[in-house]
């Protein structure tokens, strides 16, 4: 048995739980509001925005919907201590990636989405990152099992 299963949990598995918690929690939201619709979320944007989001193909959603609704599953995986935290941050990375191919590659979001948007897009990439090393480390050390 390692020193931290011993010892209890570490405080930090809670803070970083709870903001993964909360900041994927925001993602759901936002891809709820999107796919229902909400005017909320459509008057937010920029008329070039909204006809290249509304434009987009299905499986964009699809991605963006797997992704943020795996980084929940993950954060709430960490909150219950299990080692699935891992796979569940991976699963949604990858999601993520494939929307972001189609951000960045397939189509001319950048232009659409401007800087603010491509950099929120690799901010969430960066997060996902930091989920998963810092999921794979508390699996190591048994703080997750």
């Amino acid at each position: 048995m390692t020193d931290i299963v011993k010892r209890g949990t570490p405080w930090h598995l809670w803070a970083v739980a709870v903001v993964s918690v909360v900041w994927n929690g925001i993602g759901v939201w936002q891809w709820y509001q999107k796919v229902t619709g909400s005017p909320a979320y459509w008057d937010a944007l920029t008329m070039q925005q909204v006809v290249y989001l509304r434009g987009a193909p299905l499986w964009t959603d699809v991605a963006f919907g797997v992704a943020v609704w795996c980084g929940l599953l993950g954060a709430l995986m960490l909150l219950l201590r299990r080692r699935l935290a891992f796979n569940a941050f991976v699963a949604g990375l990858i999601a993520m990636l494939a929307d972001s191919v189609y951000v960045h590659v397939l189509s001319n979001g950048r232009e659409v989405m401007g800087t603010a948007g491509v950099l929120f897009g690799v901010l969430v990439i960066l997060i996902f990152a930091a989920q998963i090393a810092y999921s794979h480390w508390a699996r190591r050390k048994g703080v997750i099992r």
